[in-house]
């Protein structure tokens, strides 16, 4: 990974980091298969997956709604470990499970509270009572198709965007 960010500060003492330190697996449930992978992940997880734009702490594990149906695991990347291996024993072809981990880039913006430019640039309501702690959203900025999500507990917001945009993203994030 890059680190494209590290270091960089933005407005009002918010600080921008690349997360480079993750593995992330694409997790898409297989048709009529949702109720038993709900099934398998609470086994696993202790919690049912997503099935509206949130976020959830779940182990070592970060769960992402992406979509209907789909959900990015975001978890700390260990050498010689592939967490997307094992997702897919623990889904056993209840779902389609992919790594993801090289071609997303994860950046974290540790910010109280969203900046005017962020506010104006994606399109979303950021207001605190209407882009929760938890909550997703998948939006664009300029040309550049971008998840977000405020962190669970508040701190900040987390932004997932291919990797070949990063650095477009990333000077655009600079500027917030």
């Amino acid at each position: 990974m890059s680190n494209l960010a590290n270091g960089l500060a933005a407005g009002k003492g918010a600080s921008i980091s690349e997360r480079s330190d993750i593995a992330v697996t694409h997790v898409a449930a297989r048709r009529g298969a949702r109720a038993a992978l709900d099934d398998a992940a609470r086994t696993a997880f202790g919690t049912a997956l997503p099935s509206a734009p949130r976020v959830i702490e779940a182990g070592t594990a970060t769960i992402v709604w992406a979509g209907p149906d789909q959900w990015l695991f975001i978890e700390k990347a260990q050498a010689g470990s592939d967490p997307s291996v094992k997702l897919a024993a623990t889904f056993q072809g209840l779902a389609s499970v992919v790594d993801v981990s090289d071609s997303r880039t994860l950046f974290r913006l540790a910010a109280s509270g969203p900046s005017e430019a962020l506010i104006r640039g994606m399109g979303i309501d950021f207001e605190h009572n209407s882009f929760k702690p938890g909550d997703v959203a998948i939006t664009h900025v300029s040309h550049l198709g971008v998840m977000v999500w405020r962190l669970p507990d508040g701190s900040g917001y987390e932004f997932a965007c291919a990797r070949t945009y990063a650095r477009d993203f990333r000077d655009w994030l600079g500027k917030v």
